[in-house]
């Protein structure tokens, strides 16, 4: 079968091409998505392991370090990129990828500016949308808890000049992010189906962020992007859509949140706000925010309507990909997911 996209060039040496989908049988895709699982379970225990070595070392070592303003960055990208990637990259080297240079299919509809911007347009507001899902979580289990996890979640953001969390998260996590569950996973996926790809690059991708409330923007903007990747066959194109939604979500709506602060109580009935005019400029920062996050809602929901009907999704070479008992229901992806569910549910536990 013809895949509708051209592949993206290769970023890492070649991994070896699949059997034909006549030669495979249920038990060998199981292997395979087994061998993906564990690959996702090696990379995320490697890169946890070397992110507590660090801090380890530093505590014995250098303590003071812990009140750097990039220390929290630092133990998360150095190990990530320098450690969790190599290891995947082991494991998935000699794990079949889809064949390059497959033809595209005349039928198909290209993939141009406009068909980008919708589905930036789409990504943003199924950011909202599970930002809000995560948000009334956090919130009932702060009540329940008493413990402030939007507090311990916006720390490491609040604390970085805006230079560099602009730089980790607008250049260095996108480049990384979508090499590690858009190209390199898609590409040993695709030949099994669009939708098994997306819903695995979704999933895996919102877990990987480690807590329960950026998981539901994650796995739905992962799923976006895993869209674009298989519509697309083009890298880059998930690299510039994640930096735009990271740059809303990291650099301009925290500049905004900064702005909405003399909106509290306090500065209200000191009158401080109303003297120096900052009071206005939180008005207006609030009046933003609202417009965008609710705006993009809207204009995603309608636009995902319309596009749903106009999708373009291949079902692969081979239709024993596509049944979830395969793709999920194996020792590596189970031990995979558990793993992940269970560092989650770890960092719901309130600090003593």
């Amino acid at each position: 079968m013809n895949y509708p996209y051209d592949s993206p060039s290769d970023l890492m040496p070649p991994a070896p091409t699949p059997p034909p989908a006549s030669e495979e049988d249920a038990d060998s895709v199981r292997r395979h998505f087994s061998r993906l699982g564990l690959s996702y379970l090696i990379m995320t225990v490697g890169f946890m392991a070397a992110a507590y070595a660090v801090q380890f070392a530093v505590l014995l070592l250098a303590p003071s370090l812990y009140e750097a303003w990039w220390f929290s960055w630092a133990v998360s990208l150095l190990p990530l990129y320098g450690v969790g990637l190599p290891l995947l990259w082991i494991c998935l080297r000699k794990i079949a990828a889809a064949p390059k240079g497959a033809p595209s299919s005349s039928a198909v509809p290209p993939f141009g500016v406009g068909s980008w911007l919708t589905l930036l347009v789409i990504a943003f507001g199924c950011m909202t949308l599970g930002g809000l899902a995560g948000n009334l979580i956090m919130s009932v289990l702060s009540a329940l808890t008493g413990y402030d996890y939007a507090f311990a979640l916006n720390g490491m953001v609040s604390d970085t000049p805006v230079w560099f969390t602009a730089l980790c998260t607008c250049v260095v996590a996108p480049f990384g992010e979508e090499l590690l569950f858009r190209k390199l996973l898609i590409d040993r996926v695709r030949r099994y189906g669009d939708v098994t790809s997306i819903l695995l690059s979704g999933v895996l991708f919102g877990l990987f962020h480690g807590n329960l409330f950026q998981f539901f923007y994650a796995a739905l903007v992962g799923m976006i992007l895993a869209y674009v990747y298989t519509r697309s066959g083009k890298y880059l194109l998930c690299v510039a859509m994640h930096a735009a939604i990271n740059f809303m979500g990291s650099v301009v709506t925290p500049a905004l949140a900064q702005l909405m602060i003399p909106l509290t109580e306090a500065d209200l009935v000191s009158g401080a706000a109303l003297e120096d005019g900052s009071l206005l400029w939180a008005f207006l920062a609030a009046f933003l925010v609202a417009v965008w996050q609710y705006g993009v809602l809207i204009a995603g929901i309608v636009l995902f309507r319309r596009r749903f009907s106009e999708r373009v999704l291949s079902s692969g070479e081979s239709s024993l990909g596509g049944r979830a008992g395969h793709a999920w229901l194996n020792p590596g992806m189970v031990a995979c997911l558990a793993v992940m569910l269970a560092l989650m549910a770890v960092n719901l536990i309130p600090p003593r």
